[in-house]
């Protein structure tokens, strides 16, 4: 099977596997075929987590068979619980989500957005130069040595999956949906695996979440859903872009299902507080922002002025596992996902308080988790970290005022800033008020990030302003439909837009010249911005890898001993054979916690072939090998006494310009 053959063949699967259960179990229990599909992949990515825990529980390998056993267990529990009444409510996602219209504009559409893909994906493909290609971050070389050792143990549990940061693979906690569903595509080399998994995992959720998204907020905004679905497409700041410039695999994967499982939160919120509005005199149907009617029969009134219990439960449920599934993926998604559902709920809860106070408990419950991690040990793993990029505050407001945000800044990202700054403004008094406070919240964020703010308002993101950009990224595409309808009433003052008129067809025809060209204008820096950290050389930039290198090891791989280790520093080349060619590597991941025993073997090389002592030591941890490098990726002191061994060690197997790999030959019987 060619490269692009498995590459396609693993988007299939993950795709599958992360649509397929939560799209049946929704349907299950009544929800839209929209709502099913919003909430689809954060419920098959708590499927993939849980089921992968119960698994390793169960002393069972974690393939697609226990996968698919569990997603079966999920939707017929969703039918038994249907069949006894339990059903979610109907919301403004109930119906199509394109309004009829003419074939032509469809296509149109459609044609956009595949072209606004190719914007996105293309320049990376063709950096990257083959569906293997592995990507130099050290988030990467985390990634594949997660996903060697899931196929390798058949253990994907979240609860022991950070064994592989420990030469003694010692059981630790890590996030692990992401690689849990990753791990389901069987028998294709692990660099494909990861990068079709998170090819399919960025890409697909990101845009058709936001369309569903768009389709929730302006459900009477018929060419909403089609124009961010664009926007998501080419925004600087998307998951895709942050995977080449980062390679945070777990929160972008996370955000980009993030997208969907809000779009169905707000759409159940709406549709639940439905009764309370019209108990409170809200006109519902003053605006856009009408998403559920009060007369609904799905939503009935109670005695208290809340809705019925009888859709309530379901709805908590179906959030509350998507919520799981985000978790699962990675914590802080799940952070990013209650922070939002508390804005939601606070702005647009406080005008029912006099009707139903309990409403004013949601955003209270949602940012108790988030208050918990923040300030007691449980978030310590996070809280803890220190480092990251700090630029000076004016640099920071530029950033966020200007779309220039740190994923990836280009002249593309201005432009669409210029379409969201009028819908900030704009809806800031309306009843969508809560989208312009949650992007508000979020840029504070991103600010507290970018300066490294002693409030520590970003700590649960690693006070990276990285991760933060794609949340930012995704309200600020929202934001893009209130803009445009701005920017049209304010055109339209002085010029005949939209009507059958030359001169009316003739601006529209201008303005998407104009925007064409702004995103073809983004492929030069897209694809400087992918040669950092795909091509195999770039000016100033290390590598983990080299071309000759790799021939070597490939060469010399089904020679060595598979019961002895390579010994090498984390942030070689050589760290990456264990999922490259699945040789023995002492050191498999960047950031390894080093035991006793593993600090005397580094100090015993430059010493192993004169002292017996310290070969045995060497001996003893399980070291065949060593492998050097004259110019080091990245220098740590920790491991500086691997480079000082000498060719008396033992046979060099090969030698590059810039390293060598020595079977250690010394006897530590002497």
């Amino acid at each position: 099977m060619t490269g692009a053959a498995s590459l396609l063949l693993v988007v299939l699967i993950v795709l599958a596997a992360a649509y397929v259960p939560g799209y049946l179990a929704v349907r299950a229990l009544a929800g839209s075929r929209l709502i099913a599909l919003a909430f689809a992949p954060a419920i098959g990515t708590a499927v993939a987590g849980i089921g992968a825990i119960i698994a390793s529980m169960a002393g069972v390998a974690w393939t697609l068979l226990p996968f698919a056993v569990l997603s079966a267990l999920l939707v017929l529990l969703a039918h038994l619980l249907a069949r006894r009444g339990v059903r979610l409510p109907s919301t403004v996602l109930d119906g199509p989500l394109l309004a009829p219209r003419p074939l032509a504009a469809h296509l149109g559409w459609a044609g956009a957005l595949v072209a606004g893909l190719a914007v996105a994906v293309v320049p990376i493909a063709r950096q990257a130069g083959g569906a293997g290609a592995v990507l130099e971050r050290y988030d990467t070389l985390y990634h594949l040595t997660a996903l060697t050792h899931i196929r390798e143990t058949g253990d994907g549990s979240s609860l022991t999956l950070n064994a592989v940061t420990s030469s003694t693979r010692a059981p630790s906690s890590y996030p692990a949906a992401f690689h849990d569903l990753a791990a389901l595509v069987p028998g294709v080399d692990i660099p494909i695996v990861l990068n079709g998994s998170v090819l399919a995992l960025a890409v697909v959720p990101w845009v058709v979440g936001l369309a569903l998204l768009a389709r929730t907020l302006f459900p009477q905004v018929q060419w909403a859903p089609p124009a961010v679905a664009l926007v998501a497409a080419v925004v600087p700041a998307s998951p895709l872009d942050l995977w080449i410039h980062l390679s945070p695999v777990p929160n972008l994967t996370g955000f980009a299902a993030l997208t969907g499982a809000l779009a169905g939160a707000v759409a159940l919120w709406h549709a639940l507080t439905g009764p309370v509005r019209a108990r409170a005199g809200l006109d519902e149907n003053a605006s856009v922002a009408v998403l559920q009617p009060a007369s609904s029969p799905a939503v009935r009134d109670a005695p208290d002025g809340s809705a019925d219990a009888a859709p309530v439960w379901p709805a908590l449920g179906v959030v509350g596992v998507s919520g799981i599934g985000l978790t699962l993926m990675q914590p802080n998604v799940g952070v990013m996902a209650l922070i939002l559902i508390a804005v939601l709920t606070i702005v647009t809860g406080l005008p029912l308080r006099h009707t139903c106070r309990r409403l004013l408990a949601v955003p209270v419950l949602a940012l108790l988790p988030v208050a918990v991690l923040t300030y007691t040990p449980l978030g310590a793993r996070v809280t803890g970290f220190s480092g990251g990029l700090q630029v000076p505050w004016w640099s920071a407001l530029g950033e966020v005022g200007l779309g220039l945000l740190t994923v990836w800044p280009m002249a593309l990202g201005t432009v669409i800033a210029v379409l969201w700054w009028p819908g900030l403004v704009s809806t800031l008094r309306g009843p969508l008020r809560w989208l312009p406070v949650a992007w508000i919240v979020v840029a504070v964020m991103y600010l507290d990030a970018a300066v490294d703010s002693p409030l520590n308002l970003s700590v649960l993101f690693f006070r990276g302003q990285d991760r933060i950009a794609v949340p930012l990224a995704m309200l600020s595409a929202l934001l893009v439909v209130p803009g445009l309808q701005a920017w049209a009433r304010l055109l339209r003052r002085s010029l005949p837009l939209g009507g059958p008129t030359v001169r009316g067809r003739a601006v529209v025809a201008v303005l998407v010249v104009l925007a064409t060209l702004a995103a073809l204008g983004s492929v030069p820096p897209r694809l400087d911005n992918a040669e950092k950290n795909l091509a195999a050389e770039y000016p100033g930039r290390g590598r983990f890898l080299q071309a000759d290198e790799l021939e070597a090891f490939a060469r010399i791989a089904p020679e060595l001993d598979p019961d002895r280790s390579i010994l090498a520093s984390p942030y070689s080349g050589a760290a990456h054979m264990y999922s490259l060619h699945g040789l023995n590597v002492h050191l498999p991941v960047a950031g390894t916690a080093l035991t006793d025993q593993d600090r005397a073997a580094i100090a015993a090389v430059p010493y192993a072939d004169r002292w017996t002592w310290r070969c045995r030591t060497l001996a003893d941890a399980g070291i065949g090998y060593i492998y050097q490098e004259r110019q080091p990726y990245q220098y740590d002191p920790a491991f500086s006494a691997i480079e000082q061994g000498g060719e008396s060690l033992g046979t060099v197997l090969f030698e590059t310009d810039h390293s060598r790999l020595i079977r250690i030959e010394c006897d530590p019987t002497l």
